[in-house]
């Protein structure tokens, strides 16, 4: 049995308080320390120095500092989709504001996320989630197939996110939502005529 697959089967079993604590405390350090220095100069001790608990603690719960990063990047998709679900119900592009303000206040971590290699793991995340959303909704383009819109409309939040997070940090946010909204949303919950053989 691999080590990453050891460690997935500790973090299977039913979490106590401590371990619920010691994983957020390590979730804490890691997004602290992110804000200092670049992923790749984080080492697993400042991390468990950092959330206060032992250096085994850490490989109790996670299998490397990637495992820990992918982790945390499940959890920024859960925020993203909170975030971004009411505009896909067109229920208002207040949301869009919502998602770009979260992302810039979280900037480093975003840009470390969309770079680090957790981009493919979020997206994956992103789109299965919202897979599951679309199949349970009625859709305004019913022809369309679901899998597929959910893979565009992942991709191209992602992409537009991304491209945002290297521009200069004072490009408007105003300017992301109308992006999101015009090129995304818009794009994808009109109704359109198409008919598929």
């Amino acid at each position: 049995m691999s080590i990453p697959d050891r460690a997935r089967e500790r973090i299977s079993r039913p979490h106590d308080a401590r371990v619920t604590r010691s994983r957020e405390a390590l979730k804490t350090a890691l997004l602290e320390l992110i804000d200092t220095k670049p992923l790749d100069l984080i080492t697993i001790k400042e991390i468990t120095a950092q959330a206060k608990v032992s250096y085994p603690v850490f490989f109790r719960q996670f299998a490397s500092k990637e495992d820990l990063l992918a982790d945390v990047a499940t959890e920024q998709v859960r925020h993203l989709l909170r975030h971004s679900q009411p505009a896909f119900e067109r229920k208002a592009t207040s949301s869009l504001d919502d998602l770009c303000r979260y992302v810039n206040d979280h900037r480093k971590l975003w840009s470390t996320l969309l770079t680090a290699g957790a981009n493919e793991k979020m997206r994956a995340e992103f789109s299965r989630i919202a897979n599951e959303i679309a199949e349970s909704r009625p859709r305004a383009n019913p022809a369309l197939p679901a899998d597929l819109v959910t893979e565009l409309v992942t991709n191209a939040i992602f992409d537009i996110l991304r491209w945002w997070l290297r521009q200069d940090e004072d490009y408007p946010v105003g300017n992301v939502v109308k992006l999101l909204d015009t090129l995304v949303v818009r794009a994808f919950t009109r109704p359109i005529a198409i008919h598929l053989d």
